[in-house]
């Protein structure tokens, strides 16, 4: 009875490393950008509102109203290495007329999220979800339930 608590233990503790990842990158995007719009998407930094187009680089703390029929916009966040490469992206939509500010607390998808092979949290997930199957099928021995009468 002993090691299904520790088998949780584990399980918790890998699917906890996703967590972890993220909040390492996750407030200090190189490049947020405007890639699908949909209706009227307008942006401001305190100021006027002007007309927004795919493509246009976004920054934290500007506004983005969207109106029309059907409004919607997707942003996209990168976090590029010192190269300019991609190291991780997410993807936020906006799909309701309103206005938005522009935040960094975009949040990657999944663990598996990172498009530059392997990194300490992938391999940390593949470890960890190792041990924890081998320690379920270790403990599949015949032993009864309870050993009180029957």
């Amino acid at each position: 009875m002993r090691k299904y608590p520790l088998a949780a233990t584990f399980l918790a503790a890998v699917c906890a490393l996703p967590a972890f990842a993220q909040s390492q990158s996750s407030n200090d995007w190189d490049k947020i950008v405007l890639e699908q719009a949909n209706g009227s998407v307008m942006t401001s930094t305190g100021g006027d509102y002007r007309s927004a187009a795919i493509g246009d680089q976004l920054t934290v703390g500007q506004y983005m109203m969207l109106s029309g029929a059907q409004p919607g916009a997707k942003l996209v966040y990168y976090k590029l290495d010192d190269k300019g490469r991609v190291i991780h992206k997410c993807v936020r939509d906006y799909d309701q007329a309103n206005t938005y500010v522009v935040d960094a607390s975009c949040k990657i998808a999944a663990g598996w999220a990172h498009s530059g092979g392997m990194n300490g949290a992938n391999v940390g997930m593949i470890a960890g979800a190792a041990l924890v199957g081998a320690a379920l099928l270790g403990s599949e021995k015949n032993t009864p339930i309870s050993s009180g009468r029957r």
